[in-house]
């Protein structure tokens, strides 16, 4: 099975090409910045009012540049770009951005500098042809993080770890013991509208590709791919980490199943703050309150869950060593997601 995995985080888009015959140690590896920083960049380099459409993406650096624009320019959106901002188009116009119809483009461009927003950039297939790399794949499998279109009253936050209870109580998520693996967290050829950023780069894809697409959160894709660390294989009870860009995750996992996930903004936690989460996440006592008080998303536990070794991954895990194993599936910590989506292909295919 030949795959492209792509996990697109805040800081940089980890990339790797995959070849089932020869293995992780064979695979080809890129990273490169993510796309909401390169196109917070092309924002903030135009001097200018500016158009932009195209596909929903991450937030973060590039929600930033768009309303640190609108200090001295009009920005005007498509409905499906200004969802990077917000899902609630009324907060988005609030902002003062002036959302408009596909059919108003070709018009607008003549009055303000056009940027079309993509999570996935064709521009990689030329490259890789460049090298000789194969680019018909089996499967081409991304990673993004999307809280889900909240509905009125409920914060992102909320939304997210209430989407993610419904997922671990779903049918047809569980394994022949009633728990539930991180692969079945996964969409496999296909993804429901409410995750608008998922659906966004679903739909980007299959306006070209007709293989099998597999779209993950983020969060479940590290996990995963910490698993794969041989020196975690043979571990029944583990708990692993990603300190990432922007959210720290962690779940606990007991024989291969979800016990627990704890879910935070990475620059409100320190080394101890993270620990003492941790150890109530492993013990069960962890609430969803507790850390969505504390400014973070959530926790969802289903059980105590002692680990016999805690894994640590992420840009920004040597500010927890200390904590656990610094994980680095297939030799590199960078390919942690990328190693998970290709292992979920390989699950659900």
């Amino acid at each position: 099975m030949h795959i492209l995995a792509v996990d697109i985080g805040v800081g940089t888009q980890d990339i790797m090409v995959y070849d089932a015959d020869k293995g992780f140690e064979q695979a080809y590896k890129l990273v490169l910045p993510s796309p909401t920083r390169i196109f917070a960049a092309e924002v903030w380099k135009t001097q200018e009012d500016v158009l932009i459409f195209g596909d929903t993406i991450g937030g973060g650096p590039f929600t930033r540049a768009v309303l640190d624009h609108l200090r001295e320019h009009k920005v005007y959106m498509t409905e499906s770009a200004a969802r990077s901002i917000r899902d609630d188009l009324e907060v988005v116009r609030g902002y003062g951005i002036e959302i408009i119809a596909e059919d108003e483009l070709e018009k607008l461009s003549e009055e303000a500098a056009p940027i079309k927003i993509t999570d996935f950039n064709l521009q990689l297939f030329p490259v890789f042809e460049s090298f000789g790399v194969d680019t018909c794949f089996d499967a081409i499998a991304i990673a993004v993080q999307d809280h889900g279109v909240a509905p009125k009253g409920m914060t992102d936050r909320e939304n997210r770890f209430k989407l993610l209870e419904e997922r671990l109580r779903g049918s047809g998520n569980s394994s022949r013991d009633g728990g539930v693996r991180v692969a079945s967290l996964a969409y496999l050829d296909g993804v429901p509208d409410y995750l608008s950023r998922m659906h966004s780069v679903y739909r980007s894809l299959k306006r070209w590709y007709e293989g099998h697409i597999l779209i993950m959160d983020t969060g479940a894709a590290t996990v995963l791919g910490a698993l794969e660390d041989e020196r975690v294989k043979a571990k029944q009870r583990v708990m692993c980490v990603n300190v990432g860009n922007a959210h720290t995750i962690a779940m606990s996992l007991n024989e291969g199943q979800i016990a627990g996930v704890f879910e935070h903004h990475t620059h409100l936690l320190d080394k101890s703050r993270l620990e003492y989460y941790l150890q109530k996440l492993a013990e069960g006592s962890l609430s969803f309150k507790e850390v969505f008080d504390d400014g973070g998303h959530g926790a969802l536990v289903r059980q105590a869950n002692e680990p016999e070794l805690i894994t640590v991954t992420g840009p920004g895990r040597t500010k927890m060593t200390g904590l656990g194993l610094l994980a680095a599936p297939a030799g590199d910590m960078m390919m942690t997601g990328p190693v998970g989506l290709i292992k979920a292909v390989e699950s659900r295919l």
